[in-house]
């Protein structure tokens, strides 16, 4: 990836080249009138329109990547991401605190990383973040939102009732009972034939669009991205896809770690009222173990 320094240096070059072509092209068309070419004005108009347009688009083309777009993961953030996840780690020994609120404070970091690097990336001006573990008894396990809010609405519901997001049909549910490798894209939530369940009308209107990626075969964890603009996640954009599962793999790794996601039941009894093991006994979970 080009410095601001070597942008500037190509910029200048694309300008100086610009104004050579331009005064290469106007001397030919000097040399041509001053021989008495007849079709002199006619040639001149296609030159122009020709090299000119060319030129034009190319310099559209460089003023929007040079100025314009910005980096779509600068190495700051990243470097920023990793001191983040060192010192929560390290904070937790120190402390002695929960292995529990440990994930989930690295898990919430992701997330936090995710929502920073869509912004002026994805269309939307506000995005939400969720990791849900269980498919059982579903768990909104950690959540981040354009607002910085780490606690969600249906989060005290889910609390009271541990079969909330089943009863109430979240989209992430189906995902959790049948994990697949590919993500799942909801262009418009508003379209009926999607049946996306809403807790609030305030969700409504800041919900349109998400993607929603299982993060295991053999385990029920799945990770889900949305906007509030619709058709925000396209699958075709093969750039957007990998990063989505680039912060999924890093969310998994922080939950398969010694073991903690199939432990989270016996962690958080309270939560998990059914005595029901988070790996059941089938050939997928042998297979993802």
């Amino acid at each position: 990836m080009l410095s601001p320094i070597q942008r500037w240096i190509i910029f200048g070059v694309f300008c100086l080249a610009t104004v050579g072509f331009m005064s290469l092209e106007a001397s030919l068309i000097w040399a041509m009138i001053d021989k008495g070419f007849s079709g002199g004005s006619t040639v001149a108009a296609v030159m122009n329109t020709t090299v000119l347009g060319g030129i034009g688009f190319l310099f559209k083309k460089l003023v929007e990547d040079t100025f314009v777009k910005p980096e779509l993961l600068p190495m700051g953030r990243l470097h920023r991401l990793a001191t983040d996840r060192s010192g929560i780690i390290e904070d937790g020994r120190r402390s002695n605190r929960e292995v529990f609120e440990t994930r989930k404070a690295l898990v919430t970091g992701t997330l936090r990383f995710v929502e920073e690097t869509l912004q002026g990336w994805v269309p939307g001006s506000h995005f939400e973040l969720c990791v849900f573990v269980d498919a059982k008894e579903p768990l909104l396990f950690s959540y981040f939102d354009s607002n910085h809010d780490t606690v969600a609405r249906s989060m005290s519901l889910r609390e009271q009732n541990a079969k909330f997001y089943i009863e109430k049909g979240y989209e992430v549910t189906k995902v959790l009972s049948n994990p697949t490798s590919q993500p799942r894209v909801v262009g418009d939530t508003h379209d009926i034939k999607a049946s996306y369940s809403f807790t609030t009308d305030e969700q409504r209107k800041q919900i349109r669009s998400s993607v929603l990626l299982s993060l295991d075969l053999g385990r029920p964890f799945a990770l889900v991205v949305s906007s509030n603009v619709k058709g925000a996640f396209k699958e075709s954009d093969a750039k957007l896809m990998s990063f989505v599962r680039y912060a999924g793999e890093l969310i998994r790794s922080d939950l398969l770690d010694d073991g903690f996601v199939d432990e989270i039941r016996a962690m958080k009894p309270e939560l998990f009222p059914a005595s029901v093991p988070i790996i059941e006994s089938n050939a997928a979970a042998k297979i993802g173990a």
